[in-house]
């Protein structure tokens, strides 16, 4: 099995993380990949899609940095 670190999720059990883009805060991420740069978060206040009925989702790229809180 090949070793996912630098992919962070909510539901991987590693606790809870700051995840920052090019020195800033990002808040509710979803997903973040370190080696490729890559925030996938949602919108703060959150937004609702009208007519998918979803939360609409941002992507940022950029150099990514993962701390454990």
């Amino acid at each position: 099995m090949r070793s996912t670190t630098h992919i962070h999720t909510p539901d991987d059990g590693r606790g809870r993380r700051l995840v920052t883009v090019d020195g800033k805060v990002v808040e509710k991420v979803r997903y973040a990949d370190t080696r490729k740069g890559i925030v996938r978060h949602y919108d703060t206040p959150l937004r609702i899609h009208k007519h998918g009925k979803r939360a609409i989702e941002r992507t940022k790229h950029g150099t990514v940095r993962v701390e454990f809180l």
